[in-house]
């Protein structure tokens, strides 16, 4: 493990591990492997190239790409100019990203050329870039930039109704990996990649392994089944993993078998179910379980928990991890009493620069607080230190909740709301679902002369998946002639969220429909309600407009696979999202016992055939 150095740079400190490491395996995308030396050379050439295209030092580059190698590249390409890339999920809607686009403002988007922006940003394909950049040295450059200047521009959710972008400097990257003990950071590990890039998540998973000499090992598909991740931890042989609470829960109950190879999990970006967690120790006892928390604004982890044989209750966050300081502190900006709760205040070396383009949030967000005499960042959340020193969350100070790891704030779903046509006004509350998933449910009141009806008709749920990511689109919608009100005149939410459950029985603009009759259909069906918790489901509504998410929907991927029904990639029920168009790309109509698997020795034979597929593919992408 490497010391942590405050004045190194990301791309100088891989330059340096390249050096030390040149022929050990970097990174494995399917059965492609790159050496730390294949890295460096890459992208020293593709820097030289994205020089010639204008870009230099302070500037931005959009990465609009999927988890690979080359997004890899690209990332150290854009730091070794002294620039900072702005990572962007594809699988967001074309207005949110426009909304990042506009402002982020980058010298070039950098990604696949099916990717493209619609909007008129400078675009260059970056399979063809790699390619172009072939026959430029590739010798490494003199070290451009300083530990202080921004990395990476991240967005997140805004309670303004557009997304802010949170400014991350090199130091605050090199101190989230090195001279760390949360998790173990050794050449001999391999970490898997999981997140998206665009989720703070990856920052821990590629550099964890990149700037110290382990292995990154990507999981190709862009939308990966519980199936597909336990395949790509034995392909690779991966020994760490970070999961979202919700993801790990799920893979606790349908594949905690193809956990086994790891050493260490970590999990975190919601609340750990104690049960769950219990059931993973004793299956793996030689493995390491930590909870990780912390906000984008602090890079990835202010906290972690490495979780024991006494964790039977709520499991705490932690206690601060090196370089980092950690505070509660009341209304006045001042400690609190030993025993007394108080918004959880980080600071240290993990601090964002503050929020791009926007420096009154940043002040009110990024304070330096006099009786710590530090800058800190006030999180929002409430937290108690417990008399062991660990620390344990209690929740929000404000209306910003953590849906499948990723930060929403609901003001920003209710002003999409607002802004649909037949809708006055809208208040968004969370309930929990079937299995304890949290869903959102939307209550709206209608324009004068609007009706239920014609709120029904407008179809928002579809229209909202075009400007939200879909995680941030609520699982019902309920009109209702006025809110409740509380004493001092304000929304009721309490009340709201009490009426959310019926809200989900009974969606605005979901008809009850046809129910399955042809017998794959109905065991599709079956799978579906008990998923969603609903008594029946009708066969040609959404899944998602019955209330379901992605989470869900691997739940109900992982459920079929269990059934021995064909292995369909999980990219194949987002694109058939009713039961019929499901049970047609399954089989169509043909009777369902005959592929019914209940032998478990044929699953396990079906696997281990996957497996060694996987390990034949010739998916290989040339860099």
């Amino acid at each position: 493990m490497h010391h942590f150095d405050r004045e190194a740079t990301v791309h100088g400190a891989f330059a340096r591990q390249a050096s030390e490491t040149p022929f050990a395996t970097a990174v494995i995308e399917c059965s492609r492997q790159y050496s730390y030396a294949d890295i460096e050379q890459l992208s020293n050439r593709l820097a030289r190239y994205l020089a010639i295209k204008g870009v230099g030092q302070g500037d931005r580059v959009a990465l609009l790409a999927e988890r690979s190698a080359g997004a890899v590249v690209a990332m150290l390409a854009v730091l070794k100019l002294g620039a900072a890339f702005v990572p962007l999920d594809p699988v967001y809607p074309h207005a949110r990203l426009a909304a990042m686009l506009d402002d982020a403002r980058p010298a070039l988007v950098v990604g696949r050329a099916a990717l493209a922006p619609a909007q008129g940003s400078r675009f260059i394909d970056l399979d063809q870039a790699l390619a172009e950049a072939a026959s430029l040295p590739g010798d490494t450059q003199p070290d451009v930039g300083g530990p202080g200047d921004a990395a990476y521009v991240m967005y997140t959710s805004g309670s303004t109704g557009r997304p802010k972008g949170v400014v991350v400097p090199h130091r605050a990257i090199v101190r989230l990996v090195r001279g760390q003990t949360y998790a173990r950071f050794e050449a001999d590990e391999t970490f898997l990649h999981l997140a998206p890039l665009a989720f703070d998540a990856s920052t821990f998973e590629i550099w964890g392994a990149l700037l110290n000499g382990a292995k990154l090992g990507i999981v190709h598909e862009t939308r990966p089944s519980v199936d597909d991740i336990v395949t790509a931890i034995a392909a690779y042989g991966a020994t760490t993993a970070w999961f979202t609470a919700g993801l790990f829960h799920l893979l606790v109950d349908q594949r905690l078998d193809g956990l086994r190879p790891l050493r260490q999990i970590l999990a975190g970006g919601d609340v750990l179910s104690p049960s769950h967690m219990q059931r993973a120790r004793q299956a793996l006892p030689h493995c390491r379980f930590v909870n990780g928390y912390g906000p984008t604004e602090n890079t990835t982890f202010s906290c972690c928990h490495a979780i024991g044989t006494d964790d039977d209750g709520p499991i705490p966050i932690g206690r601060p991890i090196a370089h980092g300081t950690v505070h509660l502190l009341g209304d006045d900006l001042r400690p609190v009493a030993a025993d007394q709760p108080g918004q959880l205040c980080v600071g240290g070396d993990g601090l964002a620069l503050g929020y791009l383009n926007a420096p009154e949030l940043t002040a009110s967000k990024f304070v330096h607080v006099p009786a710590i005499g530090k800058r800190l960042y006030l999180t929002g959340d409430l937290a108690r230190r417990r008399p062991d020193g660990a620390y344990e969350f209690l929740g929000r100070m404000d209306r910003q909740i953590k849906l499948d790891g990723k930060r929403v704030e609901i003001e920003e779903i209710e002003t999409a709301l607002r802004a649909e046509p037949g809708v006055a006004d809208a208040a968004v509350v969370v309930c929990e679902g079937p299995a304890g998933a949290r869903r959102l449910v939307a209550f709206l009141n209608a324009t004068a002369g609007g009706s239920r009806d014609d709120i029904a008709a407008a179809g928002l749920g579809e229209r909202l998946r075009r400007a939200l990511p879909a995680y941030m689109v609520p699982s019902a919608f309920s009109v209702v002639d006025g809110f409740p009100l509380t004493t001092n005149g304000k929304i009721d939410r309490a009340k709201l969220a009490a009426a959310a459950p019926a809200a989900l029985d009974a969606p605005v603009g979901v008809a009850p429909g046809a129910v399955p009759t042809a017998e794959l259909e109905v065991t599709v069906g079956g799978v579906w309600a008990a998923v969603l918790g609903r008594a029946q489901v009708p066969r040609d509504v959404n899944f998602f407009d019955l209330g379901g998410t992605s989470l869900l929907l691997m739940n109900v991927h992982a459920r079929l696979r269990a059934l021995g029904l064909p292995n369909l990639p999980l990219v194949a029920l987002f694109e058939n999202p009713t039961i019929a168009s499901l049970a047609a790309r399954l089989g169509g109509d043909e009777p369902a016992r005959d592929r019914l698997v209940d032998d478990p020795g044929v699953r396990g034979a079906a696997r281990q055939a996957a497996l060694q597929r996987f390990r034949r593919r010739s998916l290989e992408r040339t860099l």
